[in-house]
């Protein structure tokens, strides 16, 4: 028997299992020197555990700790934040185990242990990283059940067990309360400037889609109500941008001249000559992954469904808040629909007619020539279509452009992504005199065969103008599809080569969709995160609907009897395998085998009577079974030590003489 106050050499193992388990995924979240702390501590611990070193002394510990409050203090410039948070939840966790002595201070690694376990999904919340914090829950539990084990045992798997018996039992009552509890906001939030975000920016130079080009990340997912359009039609759009400083194009603050125009739940302010409204609606739902922005991504003419949702004038879809989180959200769109047809406000012109002054002057030049020369707009915009078309290629390795971009690019590259075509082509399109955008947003997307849905890739990032003609509004142009169609009529995969793509990324399963078994596996793990999206992830978004289902309506009354008879019926299993453990508990191991040897003693003729002591039952059987009277002694004389006797006594010697032990039947005639 252990010293209540000692730790078991099996509870520090695990100790040591479970802090290595739950710190490993959070350094690449953190800065270098935090997951160096870590491995320092884990490093000693382990010297200490093998005997080999001692603890550290006073002043080591206190320097440790103004250490880690520098670096913290030096990293981020303050502590008030989710890394900083984080990264000092982690520090704390290293110096209490490398400073434990007591089964106490154990304890208290253990409870460390599970926050720190739990903060990998404040970063990352896909199923993988779920299944990996309740793994490191499952050993961080095992450290617990191990620092509670009285006596020394040499199978040390049975703190796993122990750990996997309890989750387990918990288990059904978690599912009851992830399907009845209503969802609730956060009592607080936890600012995270410094959380790693992928997509787009809120702005566009030449080069940005390019980068993306470069990723299979998903960017969202989307459920079509009915039949997913063709693929030339699906253009999503994100961000509107309007101005243009000679290297950037960022969004146009319109203030009250053309803002927000509806919220979800109001009606549109929309003036009848602005929308004309025709054509069948393509009804769909958009899963979000995070991005940091706060705008989200529709087809032409989105009319929103979702609560804190909101549409501006120039057709960018955003969020009162940015998107650090999936973000689900309902939208019906009219692709064939007319915006501004009847005309274009002043104010509205001259941001998509600005040009910053002594920018690409040969551009300026020829497009004011052209525009001379062309009878319609739409004359002009052929004629600069047919001139990508001519002289231009389309890759994802451009040449560097000067300071003038647009010449550098129109004169003499000729050679470009997406960007380069759209923005050259809209600064044409204002040098000649019509109002012209970009659009910044992702077109086509991958239909997975199985679900249906469509999935929207980084590499399916695109850039596009939209370009005002009198009579007829907006009008989307992409010039890429002029220099190549087979970019809009396939993905980015089928046009270039994985090399090309995915360079940096050798193991990306996107890059292997020629190899059947690796392009099924992908697509099977792809399913698998979007069912963990939407029905996990996404559950506040189905629960109402599912819930009246299930009850029969929304009564608080149905609720509660829902709720009480299903954790009654979920801690069922916990109840008895509390109650059988109790009887375990009131169970010596050596009793089991003492038992079966009085029951083997039983059918050869001598039972045991009720509360004869195991000596007088031994010396009785000894006189009816005379040739077994040394075993039967030698049996209960291991036992006795066993069971009465501290710290004294092998059961592995007991299990093997009950186990030998035979005797035949009496025969009393």
């Amino acid at each position: 028997m252990l010293p209540p106050w000692q730790i078991p050499r099996n509870g520090t193992l695990w100790l040591l299992v479970a802090f290595s388990v739950t710190v490993l995924p959070l350094s690449r979240h953190l800065p270098l020197w935090v997951p160096a702390i870590a491995l320092v501590a884990l490093a000693w611990r382990m010297g200490i555990y093998r005997g080999r070193w001692g603890a550290p002394q006073r002043w080591l510990k206190v320097a440790l700790i103004f250490a880690c409050i520098a670096g913290l203090l030096i990293s981020f410039k303050r502590l008030y934040g989710l890394e900083p948070m984080v990264a000092m939840l982690v520090c704390a966790f290293s110096l209490k185990l490398l400073e434990m002595h007591q089964r106490r201070d154990a304890l208290v690694v253990v409870f460390l242990g599970y926050f720190v376990a739990v903060t990998l999904a404040l970063f990352d919340q896909s199923l993988a990283a779920a299944l990996y914090v309740a793994t490191a829950v499952t050993f961080v539990t095992a450290s617990l059940a191990a620092l509670h084990q009285t006596s020394l045992d040499r199978r040390h798997y049975r703190p796993l067990l122990q750990s996997l018996r309890i989750l387990g039992q918990a288990l059904p009552l978690m599912v009851v309360f992830f399907l009845v509890m209503p969802r609730l906001g956060p009592l607080w939030s936890v600012p995270s400037p410094g959380l790693a975000m992928t997509g787009m920016s809120d702005s566009l130079e030449l080069g940005d889609i390019t980068r993306l080009g470069r990723s299979s990340q998903i960017a969202f997912r989307v459920d079509f109500e009915g039949e997913v359009p063709s693929r030339e039609k699906l253009y999503w759009r994100g961000l509107t941008l309007s101005r243009f400083d000679g290297r950037r194009w960022t969004q146009a603050d319109w203030g009250h001249s053309g803002g927000l125009v509806q919220w979800q739940g109001q009606n549109s302010v929309w003036h009848e000559q602005a929308v004309l409204l025709q054509g069948n609606p393509v009804a769909y739902r958009v899963t979000l992954e995070k991005h940091g922005g706060n705008w989200l991504y529709s087809l032409w003419l989105p009319q929103i469904h979702s609560a804190n949702t909101g549409l501006l004038r120039d057709l960018t879809l955003v969020s009162p808040e940015a998107v650090t989180r999936r973000l689900e959200y309902q939208v019906t769109s009219r692709p064939a629909s007319l915006l501004d047809a009847e005309g274009l406000a002043a104010v509205r012109k001259r941001v998509e007619l600005q040009l910053p002054g002594n920018s690409n002057p040969q551009t300026l030049a020829l497009a004011r020539q052209w525009a001379a020369e062309s009878p319609s707009p739409e004359a002009l915009i052929a004629r600069v279509l047919a001139y990508y078309r001519r002289d231009f290629y389309y890759t994802l390795s451009p040449n560097s452009l000067g300071q003038h971009a647009i010449d550098d690019f129109l004169f003499r590259s000729k050679q470009g992504f997406c960007e380069h075509f759209a923005a050259s082509f809209v600064f044409f399109m204002r040098a000649a005199g019509i109002p012209a955008r970009i659009v910044a947003g992702y077109q086509g997307g991958e239909i997975h065969p199985d679900g249906g849905y469509l999935s929207v890739r980084q590499y399916d990032a695109h850039a596009w103008a939209e370009v005002w003609l009198d009579g007829r509004g907006w009008v989307q142009v992409d010039p890429t599809a002029a220099v190549a169609p087979e970019r809009i009529a396939s993905s980015l995969l089928d046009l270039m080569s994985g090399e090309e793509i995915f360079g940096d990324a050798p193991f990306d399963l996107a890059r292997f969709r020629s190899v059947a078994w690796l392009n099924s596996l992908r697509l099977g793990l792809e399913s698998l995160e979007y069912r963990w999206a939407k029905w996990v992830l996404g559950y506040q978004n189905i629960q109402p609907a599912l819930l009246a289902k299930w009850l029969g309506g929304l009564e608080s009354w149905r609720i509660g009897g829902f709720l009480l008879l299903a954790s009654i019926l979920s801690l069922l299993p916990v109840i008895r395998a509390s109650f059988y453990s109790s009887k375990l508990e009131k169970t010596h191991p050596a009793d089991r085998y003492y038992q079966l040897f009085c029951r083997r003693l039983g059918k050869a003729g001598c039972p045991r009577k009720k509360g004869e002591p195991p000596w007088r039952y031994a010396q009785r059987c000894g006189q009816i079974l005379p040739t077994k009277k040394q075993d039967i002694e030698k049996i209960t004389q291991s036992y006795v030590t066993l069971r009465y006797s501290r710290g004294g006594g092998n059961l592995a010697e007991l299990r093997a003489l009950v186990k030998g032990f035979r005797a035949n039947r009496i025969n009393k005639f």
